[in-house]
Parts: C-alpha cells; sequence; structure tokens
C-alpha cells in the first residue's frame, strides 16, 4: 500500500493515545512516550499527504503554526474518505478555515472527549433534557460552535433539546425561561450549553427565583473576556445560581476552537487541566515558554486531525499556566485570559 492509499484509520499510535482511559492522571513514562509517538506519527502523515506541510517541515521541523493562517491559506491535507466539514468562525478580512472531520479523526476525538466528559462529572444514563443556547444546526449555515453544543448531547439520552437561537441568530430569553420554567417539575437531569454572551443574555433577563426538581450542568464557550456585555463570569454564574433553586448548579467554562480538535472543560475554580491527549505551552514575547504565572499566547498540540496539520496550534489567545489547583487535579493547568487580538470575527463576535 502506498503512502497516498494509506488511509486515516491505520494511524495506530495515535489511536492508543485517544483511548487513554484516565484524562487527567499525571501522565506515566508509558503515556508521555505514547504521546510522543503519536505526534511523530501525525508528523509523518501530513508530511506524506501535504506537500505544503512538507515544504514547511523542509524549513523547520516539527513547525508550529499559528491559527491566523489557517484562516488565509488553504493548508488542509486533502482526504478522500467520508466525512463532515465545518466552519471556524471568522468576519471581514479574518476569513473562515474550512475543517474536514473525517471518520477516523471524529472517532478518535469522540473517545477522547467522552472520556473528559466522565472525569468531569457530566455524563449521565438517565435521559435528559437539553437546553442550547446556540442555533439548531441544521436551520443554516452556522459557524462550528453550533455543531459543538450539539455533538456534546452525547453525554446522555436525550429527553427533549430546545434550541433557543434561532436560525437569524436572535437569541429568544423568553423561550428559554419559558422552558427551564415548563421543566422545573421534572426530575430528569438538566443540561445549558451555549456561547457565553447568551448565558450573559440568559441571567439579565432571569425571572423571580424558582424551584428546580432536577440538578443543572452547564458548558459555556466563546470566551468569558471581552464579549460579555454588563457582567463578568462569576457574575453570571452567581445570577443564575440565584434564580435556578435547583440541587446542583454547576456551570464549567470550555475552551476550544475550530482549528483545534479538543474542547478543553474548566474545573470548578475556572482552570483548565489539559488531558494526557494534548498538551499545552505559554509562549511568551520572546518566544520562549513563559514561566508559570506569566502571561503569553496559549499554544496547543494534539494529533488527532489527520485532515489538518494543526497539531501545533499557536493561539490568538492569551493564557498562564501554573500548578497545584485547589481543585485537586495533579496536573498543570491553563488559565485563559481573553483574546490578544480584538474579538471581531470571533463566535461570540458573529452572535451579537
Amino acid at each position: 500500500m502506498s503512502d497516498y492509499m494509506e488511509k486515516a484509520e491505520s494511524l495506530t499510535a495515535i489511536d492508543a493515545l485517544a483511548d487513554l482511559p484516565a484524562p487527567y492522571a499525571l501522565s506515566s513514562p508509558v503515556e508521555e512516550q505514547i504521546f510522543t509517538a503519536a505526534m511523530q506519527q501525525i508528523d509523518r502523515w501530513h508530511c506524506s499527504h501535504n506537500p505544503t506541510y512538507a515544504q514547511l517541515c523542509d524549513e523547520q521541523s516539527s513547525p508550529v503554526i499559528p491559527v491566523g493562517l489557517f484562516k488565509t491559506l488553504n493548508l488542509a491535507t486533502p482526504m478522500n474518505e467520508p466525512g463532515q466539514w465545518l466552519s471556524s468562525s471568522g468576519t471581514g478580512t479574518h476569513g473562515k478555515t474550512q475543517v474536514f472531520f473525517d471518520v477516523a479523526s471524529m472517532g478518535r476525538i469522540q473517545r477522547a472527549m467522552t472520556q473528559m466528559f466522565i472525569a468531569n462529572g457530566l455524563v449521565s444514563l438517565t435521559p435528559s433534557r437539553f437546553l442550547l443556547l446556540s442555533p439548531d444546526p441544521r436551520s443554516g449555515d452556522h459557524a462550528g460552535y453550533a455543531t459543538a453544543f450539539m455533538k456534546f448531547t452525547a453525554c446522555a439520552p436525550v429527553k427533549e433539546c430546545v434550541f433557543a437561537v434561532q436560525a437569524d441568530g436572535r437569541f429568544d430569553s423568553q423561550l428559554a425561561w419559558d422552558t427551564l420554567q415548563r421543566w422545573a417539575n421534572d426530575p430528569e437531569p438538566i443540561y445549558i450549553f451555549g456561547l457565553t454572551v447568551f448565558f450573559e443574555h440568559l441571567c439579565l433577563s432571569r425571572p423571580d427565583a424558582f424551584t428546580l426538581q432536577a440538578p443543572v450542568k452547564g458548558l459555556t464557550g466563546g470566551g468569558w473576556k471581552g464579549m460579555t456585555q454588563q457582567l463578568d463570569r462569576q457574575q453570571i454564574v452567581s445570577g443564575l445560581n440565584q434564580c435556578l433553586q435547583a440541587p446542583l448548579v454547576d456551570i464549567r467554562d470550555i475552551y476550544g476552537m475550530t482549528e483545534h480538535p479538543l474542547h478543553y472543560i474548566s474545573c470548578q475554580e475556572g482552570h483548565f487541566h489539559i488531558p494526557a491527549y494534548s498538551s499545552f505551552t505559554i509562549i511568551d514575547a520572546d518566544g520562549k515558554p513563559a514561566a508559570s504565572g506569566k502571561q503569553g499566547l496559549i499554544q496547543l498540540e494534539n494529533p488527532f486531525f489527520a485532515s489538518l496539520p494543526a497539531q501545533r496550534l499557536l493561539t490568538q489567545d492569551l493564557g498562564m499556566w501554573g500548578e497545584r489547583c485547589s481543585c485537586g487535579q495533579p496536573r498543570p493547568y491553563l488559565r485563559y485570559l481573553g483574546r490578544a487580538t480584538t474579538p471581531e470575527g470571533t463566535c461570540a463576535a458573529e452572535a451579537l
């Protein structure tokens, strides 16, 4: 079988990484070797299948690619396999990244994300109700975030799913609160997923406090920094906790982008503990790894994409890293600080 006849499902080292069962345990030497082997394998794959990436590798071994480059150049690795296209956010001169999710890559992403959801207590076998603060991805050409939130409903059997954002992008706060009040006396778990800016709108439009019989778990994404208009994260979470008198109201943040395979889930302290499937570095103004507690650009590494050579991705986001989080997680954590660029062209900006 020639290199160009090789299929994405043959990337066995990457499968071994995706199948690690304990994403947040401290990595053993064997797991570190698996990660290194997976990164080497995806490098060889893209060099063999993507002439543009091969040229980059000729200039620099293991190149780190800025996320903005994917929005301006077609760097995709050609795939002759079934799958699904998703678009990143991006308007005006920023452009959009078109990312092809082949079946093999999507399978690895789903297996890893499942373990991350389980570890964060977000998986239930009980039929559950989902309020999505996003448009129905089947209703039009929406950015990748709409599809991502829809896929997250796989964390529990879906008894009912309501989309509170219309096809034109308008958030229907009345529908959202009517839905939650309609579910108030039902025992099935409630999940709320959506963009941060819509969580803010939900909080600002909240009615008088009412009692829910079921626990509420939330995931919000799209950047707390710079896009909320009146409230910060703590005020949003506090306001929803006061209004939703439930046995549990646990609202976590997610961090991710279409150009990177995984979305990361915050702990109760708001920190992102990057799992064993990935690695991260904070890059300072001199282009070197920043010390703990010092801010810089977030660089992410993950080998799951067979269709995009984004295994070493320099983002446009500012962050810092630390250790010994008070939540008890043993892995170092990433703290997201905000965009290094203006928020124009992001999912959250498009929602306004």
